[in-house]
């Protein structure tokens, strides 16, 4: 049986002068022709294998039987009018291997020829169209200075009729294609070298202290949080999977790393780097293990995405200290040519609730003075518009301000640090705002027309993002008073 090949078409002309040169063995070319083209080929389709194993068939009584033989292979495929039937083409080519002293090694005509579709699928002509009324021919040409195996295999079909033509010249194998270079096994295995790439960093984003990055690689996506909520897959019972949710302070790196990396290679380099630092991996699964790749990402709101299931390298570790546990989560994904890799940092610390102390006279006085107040006790989930348990202290007291002021209007405004891409960072302080503003309507009957909310993103800082301090100032929701009546 002959593997089908991906044909490449030829016009008639070039196919004449690969047939008349065809019989070419290594050294000489036969002085002439092994078979011409017949007349009228409406299409025609070839190829060349340098070397290759071939099965010739000798028998198809009962079932099919071939003769192993290898050497130079070339397939042509012709596409005939159906005016010329197989029959009256087999005759004409048995007429050639007669004039060319060749040996028929089988022959068979319709019925003799065994099951239709048994033939033509063994054979696997390369215009796979047909296989009704079938003729095959297989014969061996002794030449000069070699052997040729030749298979005619001819059948039709409403629209047409076609022969596959195959010819293996008996050859030596050519064992001196490729070449070797002994020295290099005496040198030791060098690594591919990599260039640096952290100009393409995300704006304001930064390794975390603990951990640089692999060589090559740069931030694709960041986020850190002095103190937030954040999910991690920690536990598999059966094909689900338990998560847990961490405080503290969170850092959160996507890298893309050179592809010269392996997935494997760049999780056996976190590995070794945090059971240096004493952490202990609690949970860990690998491609097939996690499940669907977008399924298992969901469980912790991944930023490294872009993958196959078959890729992924998740685990997740920890370190107990007196001052607090540390959390690492790494995750590696890729695909043929991409990958990623995501460090997710989680230091447990304690939450500061007295960066603004909110009561009444406060934020009456805040805003007399200065028209606006920002309300830093509202604290949301990770990387959400969900609003945390704690935060509702701070909104009982804006409701109660604004009954106290029914006729006075107010926006709520969003705001984030300049992490992340501007939209994202305006649409999450949009939902943001809308969340307090729900609130206030839903659970403190505040009247709507009292509070409109909007989000600015990253575009009205009022410290510095170029440290943690300042982008903590930065993500906060203000109440802002109106001097209008719209």
């Amino acid at each position: 049986m002959f593997s089908p090949f991906i044909s490449t078409k030829m016009t008639k002309s070039v196919f004449i002068a690969l047939i008349i040169s065809v019989s070419i063995p290594i050294q000489a070319k036969i002085k002439a022709p092994l078979f011409n083209p017949p007349e009228e080929v409406k299409k025609t389709e070839s190829l060349v294998r340098n070397y290759s194993p071939y099965s010739l068939i000798n028998q198809t009584v009962k079932s099919i039987n071939a003769l192993p033989v290898e050497g130079r292979l070339t397939r042509i495929n012709y596409r005939l009018d159906p005016k010329f039937t197989p029959h009256n083409l087999h005759n004409n080519y048995l007429e050639q291997i007669k004039d060319l002293g060749g040996e028929i090694i089988f022959s068979c005509i319709n019925k003799a020829c065994g099951k239709e579709s048994k033939l033509k699928n063994y054979i696997e002509p390369i215009d796979n169209i047909g296989g009704r009324n079938p003729a095959l021919t297989t014969t061996k040409i002794t030449l000069e200075n070699h052997d040729v195996y030749v298979s005619i295999y001819i059948s039709d079909w409403k629209k047409a009729t076609n022969i596959q033509l195959d010819i293996i010249e008996v050859i030596d194998e050519p064992l001196d294609i490729i070449a070797i270079d002994k020295d290099y096994l005496k040198a030791e295995v060098s690594e591919i070298a990599v260039k640096d790439n952290s100009s393409k960093d995300e704006r304001g984003s930064s390794d975390h202290p603990m951990l640089t990055r692999i060589p090559g690689a740069y931030i694709q996506d960041y986020k850190t949080f002095q103190f937030g909520q954040t999910t991690v897959a920690s536990k598999k019972v059966g094909k689900k999977f338990t998560t847990e949710v961490i405080e503290g302070k969170i850092t959160d790196i996507a890298y893309r790393l050179p592809r010269s990396y392996s997935e494997y290679e760049v999780d056996a380099n976190y590995q070794a780097a945090l059971n240096k630092l004493g952490f202990i991996e609690t949970f860990s699964c690998i491609a097939k293990e996690c499940g669907t790749d977008s399924k298992f990402q969901r469980h912790f709101n991944a930023l490294a995405t872009n993958g196959t299931t078959e890729s992924q390298f998740y685990r997740l570790y920890s370190l107990k200290k007196p001052t607090g546990n540390v959390y690492v989560m790494t995750y590696i994904i890729g695909y043929i040519n991409g990958l990623s890799s995501e460090l997710r940092i989680i230091e447990e610390n304690t939450l500061n609730t007295e960066r603004l102390t909110i009561d009444l006279d406060g934020l009456t006085d805040k805003i007399a003075q200065t028209g606006h107040v920002a309300l830093d006790g509202l604290l949301f989930e990770f990387d959400s518009d969900k609003l945390m348990p704690e935060a509702m202290e701070v909104i009982k007291v804006v409701a109660e301000y604004l009954t106290n002021h029914p006729k006075q209007g107010f926006y709520v405004v969003g705001h984030t640090d300049d992490q992340g891409g501007q939209s994202y960072n305006k649409a999450l302080s949009e939902k943001r705002a809308k969340a307090v503003r729900n609130t206030l309507i839903n659970d403190f009957n505040i009247k709507p027309s009292q509070v409109e909310s909007a989000g600015l993103g990253e575009y009205a800082p009022v410290a510095s993002n170029m440290n943690d301090v300042g982008k903590t100032q930065n993500r906060r929701v203000e109440l802002v008073l109106r001097s209008d009546n719209k």
